[in-house]
C-alpha cells in the first residue's frame, strides 16, 4: 500500500512540474514577445518629438502652388502617423494593461493571447514604418525645397 502511495505520490509530482515547465515556455515566449514590441514601441517614441515639428514646418509652406500640394500631402502623412502611434498607444494598453507587469497567466490565458500579441508585432512594425517613411518624406521635401 506504502508503495503504490509513494508512486501516486511521484506520478502528481512528475505531472505537476511538467505542467510548470510548458507554463514557463509559454511565459517565456509571451515575454519576449511583449519586449519585441516595446522594442519597436521605444525606437519610434522619440521620433515623436520630430514628427510634431515637421507638421507644424510642413503646415506652413501648404498653399496652391504644386509644391504647396506636395506638402499638403506630406503633412497629412505625418498627421497619419502621429494618429497611428497614438491610436496604437491607446489600444495596445487596453490589450495589455500589465505589458510591463510580470504575471503569470495559465496555459489557456496564453493561448488566447498569442494571437492578439501577433497581430500587435504586425501593427507595431506597421507604425514604426509609417512614422520613418512620412519623416524622411518630410525632410527630404523641405530639403528640396530649401
Amino acid at each position: 500500500m506504502k508503495k503504490t502511495l509513494v508512486f501516486i505520490f511521484a506520478g502528481i509530482l512528475l505531472v505537476s512540474c511538467g505542467e510548470k515547465q510548458k507554463a514557463s515556455k509559454e511565459k517565456q515566449h509571451y515575454d519576449e514577445s511583449i519586449d519585441e514590441i516595446l522594442v519597436v514601441h521605444d525606437e519610434v517614441m522619440p521620433k515623436m518629438g520630430a514628427l510634431s515639428s515637421l507638421i507644424e514646418k510642413t503646415e506652413t509652406k501648404i498653399d496652391t502652388t504644386e509644391i504647396g500640394k506636395e506638402f499638403e500631402n506630406v503633412n497629412q502623412e505625418l498627421k497619419q502617423a502621429h494618429e497611428l502611434m497614438m491610436t496604437w498607444m491607446k489600444d495596445f494598453g487596453e490589450k495589455f494593461p500589465n505589458a510591463l507587469v510580470d504575471t503569470t497567466y495559465s496555459k489557456e490565458e496564453y493561448e488566447k493571447r498569442e494571437p492578439i500579441l501577433s497581430a500587435e508585432k504586425e501593427e507595431v512594425k506597421e507604425m514604426k514604418d509609417r512614422v520613418n517613411k512620412s519623416i524622411e518624406k518630410a525632410q527630404e521635401l523641405l530639403t528640396k525645397t530649401s
